[in-house]
């Protein structure tokens, strides 16, 4: 922001011939100042809202430099003028400065936003490179199972069933969460919003059961930290829940196919963010994972 220039007058007060006019001139002057406080306090405070740690500290800085108009109707009127003409030069020459350090934070604060909002797109684009890969494969594995075995003598084998709710493929079990786990895992896909006392980020989500969800993310967190997410189920239906990171996985080079994230359960559920959830499992043939 650049601060308009005060009118200060370039003789001495103590010989200007008309001291009123010269109030009237210092008042003009401390008002241009109390007006660019206060514009600087506004961009202060927005990023104080967004969380920034340095934002408090320029909110303090800048109201320090407001300035009171002097009562000019004693005798002392013109040794007053003469003083507050040179607070006022100092109050502005500190404004400057604190006007530039509140440009340095807004534009780091801004270079954060967009370097969130970078591996936000990568994690959502390796989400969905990860989940065409498995439904190709789900696919081909699909058009394998349904293809006539022959037996040695040449007849058709009768053909192999598998049991009912077991995913086709070869699945690793997940990270046992102990106690409060649901085995039955929903594939989704969905954005996720999740927030720790630290973090705010956004990822994807890869299956859901009432018990907790995978986040895919290349933001981990430790194990055990208190998280809320915010996330929607097929129809809109908004939720909010409070969880806690149970397990994280971390970047492998050797398995390109499976994306690093959190395993998050569940450990606050309102009465309309259960139903929802119960709703949502019975009516979608789940996977179901090894507890």
């Amino acid at each position: 922001m650049r601060l308009r220039n005060s009118a200060v007058p370039g003789v001495d007060p103590v010989s200007a011939p008309d001291i009123v006019a010269d109030a009237d001139t210092l008042a003009q002057s401390i008002g241009q100042l109390t007006d660019d406080v206060q514009a600087l306090s506004e961009r202060a405070a927005r990023l104080h809202q967004a969380g920034n740690p340095e934002a408090e500290w320029l909110l303090a800085r800048f109201q320090t430099h407001r300035l009171a108009s002097p009562d000019l109707s004693g005798p002392a009127a013109r040794m007053l003028l003469q003083a507050t003409f040179a607070a006022l030069e100092e109050h502005r020459a500190g404004l400057a400065r604190d006007a530039a350090e509140l440009e340095r934070v807004e534009a780091a604060a801004e270079q954060a936003r967009a370097e969130e909002a970078r591996r936000a797109e990568a994690a959502r684009k390796e989400a969905e490179q990860a989940r065409a890969r498995r439904e190709a494969q789900a696919t081909a594995e699909r058009r394998a199972s349904t293809a006539p075995v022959l037996s040695p003598q040449g007849a058709p084998a009768p053909a192999r069933s598998r049991p009912g709710g077991q995913p086709l493929g070869k699945m690793s079990a997940p990270v046992a969460t102990g106690p409060g786990r649901s085995g039955a895992r929903i594939p989704m896909q969905t954005q996720v919003d999740m927030s720790s006392d630290s973090n705010v980020f956004t990822g994807f989500s890869t299956n859901l059961g009432e018990g907790g969800v995978f986040v895919a993310t290349l933001n981990l967190l430790p194990v055990g930290t208190p998280v809320d997410l915010t996330f929607s189920l097929p129809g809109n239906t908004r939720l909010r829940v409070k969880g806690e990171v149970r397990w994280t996985r971390e970047i492998d080079d050797r398995v390109p196919d499976v994306f690093p994230g959190v395993g998050v359960r569940f450990v606050e559920l309102g009465p309309e963010a259960t139903q929802a959830l119960h709703k949502f499992v019975a009516e979608r043939e789940p996977l179901f994972y090894p507890d």
